[in-house]
Formats: structure tokens, C-alpha cells, sequence
């Protein structure tokens, strides 16, 4: 059987994994880097069934392509042949890629597979997909706070404003500013005034729903994205803020309130832009400022349309 040894002496001195089976699925050579990818020893893979290296799930599968290849002429490259899930001795399932080629032995057909492990090009894949997932996420992070940034804010704000569109959602948006900031900044140092903010921005988060989005939009201001929401439940939620962020403040003796704009959107309310809800809280909120501080105005879109 010089061409059977002929082979078996080339798929040893290739750098892929290899292995030919015949007709009827058996292998009947295999190279050392097959054996070793699926963890066996060579002599067990010697005139053992493929489906040994195949999960049980696929096997039924494989037999029909296994008899389709050996049905055409054409061969099946290495990139764009081929994958599939293998099997090693462990149970193992780990992904591959296969070249088969069509090769002749004393005039009987055989498969020839040649066979690369993609695990590390699935862990690369994963790893850039990490990182670039990673990065998205920093874009739309406030690099002080850990809450959402102005980019992320105006992103969710139009999706809030689709939805109402669409679908009829209420939500509201809430401008929320720190009085008297710059003055704990000045007594305090700028690390103390950075260490406020960070707090601050845990505590509003902590007395919000878990659907709603909290954003540092400046310096010493947060924009707060209350969806699916009615506005007695948005004053509800603001006043759990205000008494939170009191207590922080009496806490640590910081000399600083909230100034709170509100602005609710309803159903009713079909023609917003971003700049038109931004502009009404803004306007909220500066007169609470006007009136003394430490206020909370709501401003209805709804009954602003009507007028």
C-alpha cells in the first residue's frame, strides 16, 4: 500500500491537523496534531468512526454531508468550506474549520480533512468584541461620575421622544443643579468637591427606578430621563431625590441644594425636539432658582401646547 503510506507520511509533515476517512465515515489515517487537538491517543482514532469527533447533536447532519462530498467532484477550501462544532475526548465541544479534499487510493475514494482549531480566533474575536464594547460603553460614560454622559443623555432623550411617537409613552426630563457648588468647591478644594459630585450622582441614581437614566450634562449639573411614567409618580421620584441628596448634604455639612426643572411629555404632545424639552426644564429650573433655591418646577408640555 505504497500511496496509503505516501499519504500517511504527508499529512504528518503538514502544519494542519489532518485525517482521511473513507466512504463509509471511518478514519483510516490520522496525523499526530488530530489526535492531539481531540485529545486522543493516535491509536484510538485508527479505524474508529468520524462521528467520535463530532457532537451527537450533529451527527445524523454530518453523515448526509459526509455522502454529499463523496457524491461531487468539487472539494471544500479551508475559509470557506466547512464550520462546525468538534468533540474531544473530554466532551469538549470547540469550534473548527475544515478543508476537504477528494483523494483516490488504489482507485477507492477518500476524504482528506484538514482541520484548524478556531478557539483562539473565537477568543480574539470575543476579546476585540470586550474591548470594543468597552469602548462604546467609556464614549458614553462620565469619566467622574460613572453615570451617563451629554452624548448618552441626548440618545436616550430621542429615544423617549420615538417612543412617545410611536407608541404613546409618557416620560419626563428632570435638570437637576447644584446650588451653591462653586462655593464647596472654594472651601472645600476641588478632590472634596469631585468626591461631592460622585456621591451626589450615586444617590440620585440610588432613589431612581431601574429604568430611569441618569447623565452629568456640566459641570455640577445631571439630566434625568424618567420613562413609562405618570407625573404623579415623577414628583414621587424627585422628592425621593431631594430628601436622599439632603441627607447626604446634612451628612458631610455640604452648603448645597438641588434646583429641579421638570418637564413632562405626554401622549398629547406629539411635536418635541430635543431642544424644546431641554429648554422648558432649563426654564423650570432657573425659576426655581429665581424663587429662592432648593426648588422643584414642573413644567407640563401638554398644558404648554393647549395654550
Amino acid at each position: 500500500m505504497k500511496d496509503e503510506r505516501d499519504l500517511s507520511e504527508l499529512i504528518e509533515i503538514i502544519p494542519d491537523a489532518a485525517l482521511v476517512v473513507n466512504q463509509q465515515g471511518t478514519i483510516v489515517l490520522v496525523n499526530r496534531l488530530a489526535a492531539d487537538m481531540y485529545g486522543y491517543e493516535h491509536s484510538e482514532l485508527l479505524g474508529a468512526s468520524l462521528n467520535l469527533l463530532l457532537p451527537e447533536a450533529i451527527r445524523t447532519q454530518h453523515d448526509a454531508h459526509l455522502a454529499s462530498f463523496f457524491g461531487r467532484a468539487e472539494n471544500r477550501p479551508m475559509g470557506r468550506g466547512l464550520r462546525f462544532q468538534g468533540q474531544r475526548k473530554s466532551g469538549e465541544l470547540f469550534h473548527v474549520d475544515i478543508m476537504l479534499s477528494h483523494v483516490h487510493i488504489k482507485k477507492v475514494p477518500y476524504a482528506i480533512a484538514f482541520i484548524r482549531d478556531l478557539t483562539p480566533l473565537r477568543e480574539a474575536e470575543d476579546k476585540i468584541r470586550r474591548e470594543l464594547a468597552h469602548e462604546r460603553q467609556q464614549a458614553l460614560t462620565d469619566y467622574l461620575t460613572g453615570v451617563g454622559n451629554r452624548r448618552a443623555f441626548i440618545g436616550e432623550l430621542e429615544t423617549s421622544i420615538e417612543e412617545l411617537r410611536q407608541s404613546g409613552h409618557a416620560f419626563a426630563v428632570a435638570l437637576i443643579d447644584l446650588d451653591n457648588f462653586k462655593q464647596l468647591n472654594d472651601s472645600f478644594g476641588h478632590e472634596i468637591g469631585d468626591k461631592a459630585l460622585q456621591q451626589i450622582a450615586h444617590c440620585i441614581q440610588e432613589q431612581c427606578r431601574g429604568s430611569d437614566f441618569l447623565a452629568r450634562i456640566g459641570g455640577d449639573e445631571f439630566a434625568l430621563i424618567l420613562p413609562l411614567i405618570t407625573l404623579d409618580a415623577v414628583q414621587a421620584v424627585i422628592a425621593r431625590i431631594n430628601s436622599g441628596v439632603a441627607t447626604l448634604r446634612n451628612q458631610h455639612q455640604w452648603q448645597v441644594s438641588l434646583s429641579i426643572g421638570v418637564c413632562f411629555c405626554d401622549a398629547m404632545t406629539m411635536d418635541l425636539t430635543v431642544e424644546t424639552i431641554m429648554r422648558y426644564a432649563d426654564a423650570a429650573m432657573y425659576q426655581g432658582k429665581r424663587d429662592g433655591k432648593g426648588r422643584i418646577n414642573v413644567a407640563s408640555l401638554t398644558s404648554v401646547d393647549s395654550e
